[in-house]
């Protein structure tokens, strides 16, 4: 299983993360979290709100509007217009205010409220809300340059599972081995290939050249939507240099377990 095209564009993109400047970064802030996940039947409807943070001694402006979200293990993703995606729930979606004048350190609300099809539907759909804080422009600069000016915004995730319909498939496409100053890294792209959202732990159990186990290698767990795929890191602390066989196994849950076997030299 070979991959190398990955690595080589997370890298790029690890790059960009760092030179992104921040100004400001903490003026608006969303208080209950990026992700609001429900599960609801077809023609029911349900309600949340987003919190929301002025967290400056400045009055500020926040504009509020609705995306499709989708990302790929090579570090790409997407903001579509709302109701791009084939499981898109972004029409579903109603919310209020569209527009937010904060005072210094002010707190307020963002109501939702999701209604939910009467239609045939099966797995997982979602969007994501904006919260994007308003940067007025610069009338007090008098040089001829160009001003760069940040804005910081939120893409907060509107997630519907239809009961406990949909299928739950994972796809391996690759992997490969890297290094972190001494350390040994196994990087694999995981795509989520069924209908409903998965987070797959992944872990490895290595055996070396004379089959003896050398142990269980848990890695993070990350959440991929149908359609989308992810990257993930497994540490090979202490594993010594050499050619190894083993399984690597991706748990969703108890009933969706999936697994392949792998052969690497270290």
């Amino acid at each position: 299983m070979k991959c190398s095209a990955f690595i080589k564009k997370l890298s790029l993109l690890g790059i960009l993360v760092v030179v992104i400047p921040f100004t400001g970064f903490a003026s608006i802030v969303v208080l209950n979290g990026l992700t609001h996940e429900n599960q609801a039947n077809p023609g029911e409807s349900y309600r949340g709100t987003i919190q929301v943070q002025n967290a400056s001694d400045k009055n500020k402006s926040v504009k509020i509007y609705q995306l499709d979200y989708w990302f790929s293990y090579t570090g790409e993703s997407k903001h579509d217009p709302a109701g791009t995606l084939e499981r898109s729930n972004a029409n579903w979606i109603t919310y209020n205010p569209q527009l937010l004048n904060l005072g210094p350190n002010e707190t307020t609300t963002i109501n939702f409220e999701v209604a939910v099809p009467g239609d045939s539907l099966s797995g997982t759909y979602w969007s994501v809300i904006m919260v994007e804080g308003i940067v007025p422009p610069d009338t007090t600069s008098k040089s001829g340059g160009v001003t760069i000016n940040t804005a910081i915004r939120y893409a907060v995730q509107i997630v519907t599972i239809i009961g406990k319909t949909g299928t739950s498939d994972l796809n391996f496409l690759g992997m490969e081995i890297d290094k972190q100053e001494e350390t040994p890294l196994l990087h694999v792209a995981l795509e989520n290939t069924g209908e409903r959202m998965l987070r797959p732990e992944l872990a490895v159990e290595l055996f070396d050249e004379e089959g003896n186990s050398v142990g269980i290698i848990k890695g993070e767990r990350r959440k991929t939507f149908p359609g989308t795929s992810v990257m993930i890191t497994i540490r090979l602390e202490g594993i010594k240099p050499g050619i190894y066989n083993g399984v690597l196994v991706a748990d969703c849950d108890n009933d969706h377990v999936f697994g392949t076997n792998v052969s690497f030299e270290i």
